[in-house]
């Protein structure tokens, strides 16, 4: 079926053999010239050229004609002048049938002319060209976000690798060169002849990289990559069909990605050694002009020398994995590093800078947070993070919602740290929640986690099996295990306050 489609971000388009193929319109060619259209405008007027843009097509009845079929033809010639690419007359209204002098008129100006029958409202033709195009746009988009897709996945093989992909996708020649001339990367799109790039090259270097241009029989779009240092570099394509909205976003977004893979030895041989430097004085216990901890903190601490430690649990491993890279990727856009200690399969601390408010943290986690449970530390100096630190903020990580970010000023049962009181809930811990993590890992159980969440949700077996991901059936029978193996009742409001209270003060120690 040719519906004259362009994908992406581009507007698509309708041929009159589509739009006469569509069942019950009533569509009949008179004649048709082969230009595809996206507009149709319904109008009576006996000239519209002043509110009808170039290449629509105009439905009309002939009503301003009637008795008159002569004018027909001029009707043609003057919206042919202005444009227009076709006219839908409908029949059965002013006239029966198109005047002959009007088909010979369109056919003089190759103007399509189709007629559309009586029993079919115009809005209805207007309804399936809308429906068409709405088709097409999305599936235009599909395949550009898959597209766009190839290309990253081709740019982490390398730069070959990367113009390759690129022709394929253009259709063009390509080629990466700097600003001497000199050839990094090329291929060829085998449906073209040749190219002779010494004159593209030359070409696209006048304008330093930025053009779209004619070369000989070539159509040249070039796209310049950030410099780097002293060196820059430039993207070009060259085709014999001119590059539409489409190729250029691709082509912009290949030379983003070469420009990456341009960076990217440098930067990491320059990064490996650092971390060689860093290694051997640490080992050989030298002095060196700056602390190597000192160097590497530097990159997240603040001008104080701050850090700020935000611990994130998840509902599970894969979620923990998913907002972990979410937050790469968002520190990446910022310019910034990532600082993560994997705490367990569904939990990390990160470090962010310390003069970074809760509403910074808040602004940078939003979108990617979900159900995380989110704990933000006061800042500190870097060289007074310490293992406490952590089990603190785990702590009060045990005591939220999923959703939760808390604060600093987050103490809940502090006094359970007292040390006139932690020995009496180190041992009523270890005779519940040690008692049953130890069973958990004797019989591969998943006990705790349920407990945990069951005690966080209330004692509400709906809510712990959706976090948990796990049938109510399921949820109900450990349940009943927790109960037998503690010998209490998770329902008594005192019970489970007591092991909540203790899940918080001693979390992660048994």
């Amino acid at each position: 079926m040719d519906t004259g489609v362009a994908f992406g971000l581009e507007e698509g388009q309708v041929s009159l053999r589509w739009l006469a193929g569509q069942p019950d319109l009533g569509i009949e060619i008179l004649h048709d010239s082969g230009r595809d259209f996206s507009v149709l405008h319904p109008c009576e007027l006996r000239d519209p050229r002043e509110f009808v843009g170039s290449g629509a097509v105009i439905l009309l009845t002939g009503m301003a004609f009637e008795g008159r079929p002569d004018l027909l033809a001029e009707y043609v010639r003057g919206v042919a002048s202005g444009g227009v690419s076709g006219v839908g007359f409908g029949v059965g209204i002013a006239f029966d049938e198109v005047p002959p002098a009007m088909v010979d008129a369109a056919r003089e100006c190759d103007v399509s002319l189709f007629t559309v029958a009586l029993r079919v409202p115009f809005v209805s033709v207007l309804a399936c060209v809308h429906a068409e195009l709405q088709r097409q746009r999305e599936e235009g988009l599909e395949r550009f976000i898959a597209q766009q897709g190839a290309l990253n996945d081709a740019a982490v093989a390398g730069l070959d690798e990367l113009v390759e992909k690129t022709t394929e996708l253009l259709g063009a020649h390509v080629c990466l060169v700097d600003k001497d001339g000199r050839v990094f990367a090329q291929a060829s799109a085998p449906t073209l002849p040749p190219v002779d790039w010494n004159p593209v090259i030359a070409d696209a270097r006048s304008q330093n990289f930025h053009a779209a241009r004619h070369v000989g029989q070539w159509n040249v779009l070039a796209q310049r990559l950030a410099d780097h240092g002293s060196r820059s570099f430039g993207l070009l394509a060259a085709s014999r069909e001119s590059f539409g909205v489409n190729e250029r976003a691709l082509l912009k977004q290949a030379a983003g990605l070469a420009e990456l893979n341009v960076k990217r030895p440098q930067e990491l041989r320059q990064t490996q050694n650092q971390l060689n430097s860093m290694a051997m004085a640490i080992q050989l216990g030298m002095d060196q002009p700056e602390d190597p901890m000192q160097r590497i903190f530097h990159m997240v601490g603040d001008a104080q020398g701050r850090v700020r430690p935000v611990l994130v649990k998840s509902e599970g491993e894969r979620a923990h994995q998913r907002f972990t890279q979410a937050l790469d990727a968002r520190l990446q856009d910022h310019g910034r590093l990532l600082f993560e200690l994997t705490v367990d399969e569904s939990s990390s601390l990160f470090l962010f800078r310390g003069n970074r408010s809760m509403k910074n943290l808040q602004d940078l986690l939003r979108d990617i947070r979900g159900n995380k449970r989110i704990v933000v530390g006061q800042p500190m100096p870097w060289s007074e993070l310490g293992v406490g630190i952590v089990r603190e903020l785990e702590s009060i990580a045990f005591g939220l919602q999923p959703g939760m970010l808390a604060g600093p000023e987050s103490r809940t049962l502090s006094w359970a740290k007292d040390p006139r009181v932690k020995g009496a809930v180190d041992t009523r811990a270890r005779e519940t929640w040690g008692k049953v993590r130890a069973y958990d890992a004797e019989h591969s159980t998943d006990l705790a986690d349920t407990l945990e969440v069951y005690l966080r949700a209330g004692g509400h077996v709906s809510r712990t099996a959706e976090e948990l991901h796990a049938h109510r059936h399921t949820v109900r029978k450990r349940i009943a295990d927790l109960e037998a193996l503690l010998e209490v009742d998770l329902k008594d409001p005192l019970v489970a306050a007591e092991l909540l209270i203790l899940g918080i003060s001693v979390t992660n120690q048994y």
